[in-house]
């Protein structure tokens, strides 16, 4: 799979990972678990008035107030595959955007349903 990035507005690795995935399914290729990724912005000095932010634009991503992760998570066996992270942050906001990005990669996962089912019929 080869992805060609034209303009980016953030999120970018997450979006690629996705791409490749639904490409994957739109290809017919069987997959033993689903991958979803998701960007996830933390308060990059443990600031708490801060909140979480999911799948930031490009201007919120270069904020040196947060630092980003990158999850990719299995939404067949609902367990972290790979962390990409940016910057430093407490192992609790880790945490917290793990469960973040499995109940986002639910909601990608529904979305990806309702492509592949409109492009078969």
């Amino acid at each position: 799979v080869i992805i060609q990035v034209i303009k980016a507005d953030g999120s970018l690795v997450a979006t690629a990972l996705n791409a490749a995935t639904l490409a994957l399914l739109d290809a017919g290729i069987q997959m033993k678990s689903l991958p979803i990724a998701t960007t996830c912005l933390v308060p990059s000095n443990g600031d708490t008035t801060k909140e979480f932010q999911f799948d930031p634009t490009a201007e919120e991503e270069s904020s040196n107030e947060y630092s980003a992760i990158v999850l990719a998570t299995d939404s067949v066996r609902d367990g972290v595959i790979a962390s990409i992270t940016f910057g430093a942050f407490q192992l609790d906001s880790f945490l917290s955007c793990v469960e973040g990005a499995k109940r986002a990669s639910k909601a990608v996962v529904a979305f990806m349903r309702i492509a592949i089912e409109q492009k078969v019929n």
